[in-house]
């Protein structure tokens, strides 16, 4: 991780500010010298932003050790709890969730409202409630974080029109919360943030190659390509779930036939279950029920469906990594290597590096902590200043 070259002065100044951040925050580098050596930077250009950061509070050092050659360990630095907080919003189809991040991503308070029903008055009102209730008394905070269901324009800041919701569409969320806080406010996917908060603190920490893929009322993917969450040039994210995997199978409410989504989310083997046994229970009790012959077969079937787009995916990404977020995390691990190994079967390149599938280091937490995350990476890039 270097210095970028071809920049202005006053770019380099916040781009190594915010690196010299990143390094810290995520432990790659805690000590003036690991700095030095890791961003390329001067020794002194180092020391200016460390004794900057440590006189804002948003660095302090760490208790010398003393080590057994009866000399001193470098002094350590790490994240000050009065350094400035993040808020992140995700808006999922029947809750909102807020919180609100230190600059680890670590969680410190958050909040939540359930629904069945919504309108874009309330989702925006009730929005500025739950994130009122996380900021309460703060007085740095660097900015709003939005993950939200797709299709959504992150350039834009516009929730385009999500299926199943309420049918509510073409929604400004960047805007409205614009108007009412003084923040900086980012709008992103909900598996675009959940790989961008892997990417910095998980899993994909040390990968530069890998794809999110959500199972829940839905499907979704985030891709991370040389380190860099992708977005188009429109500031659409992809949508795994969208892939036919059936060609003349059911009909989506996407205009498609057969996607993955309508035979592998999460509430649709929950659903085909609970009826086949008779019961009620949520696809997370249901993993817990795995040696039942029955729904062993079913978490196997929906295995195999999903490796027919994530085969696909990987010919056509090469990734090194496939993570697995939202209610895949309750999956047995005997599945999730099962979907390894039936990835690795059928992908074209068969070069002896095994794509690998892990669940998600933040849990069913990754899209909600990926909100934050969305403000932390503009912070860790220098495009929002501290």
């Amino acid at each position: 991780m270097g210095k970028k070259s071809g920049e202005n002065l006053r770019k380099s100044s916040a781009h190594n500010r915010g690196l010299v951040l990143q390094l810290t925050a995520t432990g790659e580098a805690v000590t003036r010298i690991e700095l030095a050596r890791q961003t390329g930077l001067t020794k002194m250009t180092i020391s200016n932003i460390v004794s900057e950061f440590l006189e804002k509070g948003l660095l302090e050092e760490c208790e010398e050790k003393l080590t057994q050659n009866c000399g001193r360990n470098p002094i350590c630095l790490k994240v000050s709890g009065f350094a400035p907080k993040i808020v992140g919003l995700l808006i999922f189809r029947s809750r909102l969730e807020t919180v609100l991040c230190d600059l680890r991503l670590q969680i410190l308070r958050r909040a939540r409202w359930d629904f069945s029903e919504l309108d874009r008055e309330s989702l925006i009102n009730r929005s500025c409630d739950l994130i009122d209730q996380v900021s309460a008394g703060e007085e740095r905070i660097l900015g709003i974080g939005v993950a939200s269901i797709g299709p959504v324009n992150m350039k834009e800041g516009m929730i385009l029109n999500p299926p199943r919701f309420f049918g509510i569409s073409h929604v400004p969320v960047v805007e409205e919360l614009r108007k009412r806080y003084p923040w900086p406010v980012c709008l992103d996917h909900d598996s675009n943030s959940a790989a961008q908060a892997e990417k910095l603190f998980g899993v994909g920490k040390k990968v530069q190659d890998f794809l999110f893929l959500e199972v829940t009322d839905g499907i979704g993917s985030g891709i991370v390509s040389n380190g860099e969450v992708i977005h188009n040039s429109r500031g659409y994210a992809p949508e795994i779930g969208h892939i036919s995997i059936h060609g003349d199978g059911e009909l989506c409410s996407c205009g498609n036939r057969g996607c993955l989504e309508l035979y592998a989310d999460a509430n649709v083997v929950s659903g085909r279950l609970c009826r086949e046994l008779g019961i009620r229970a949520d696809f997370e009790k249901l993993c817990r029920m795995w040696e039942r012959k029955e729904v062993d077969t079913a978490l196997r079937k929906m295995m195999e469906d999903l490796s027919v787009a994530l085969v696909s995916a990987v010919n056509l990404l090469q990734p090194e990594l496939i993570v697995l977020g939202y209610e895949a995390v309750y999956l047995p691990e005997r599945y999730v290597g099962y979907l390894e190994e039936l990835v690795n079967q059928r992908k074209f390149i068969r070069d002896g590096q095994r794509t690998v599938v892990k669940k998600a280091y933040f849990g069913a937490d990754a899209q909600l902590v990926g909100a934050a995350a969305n403000i932390l990476a503009r912070v860790f890039s220098g495009k929002i200043l501290v």
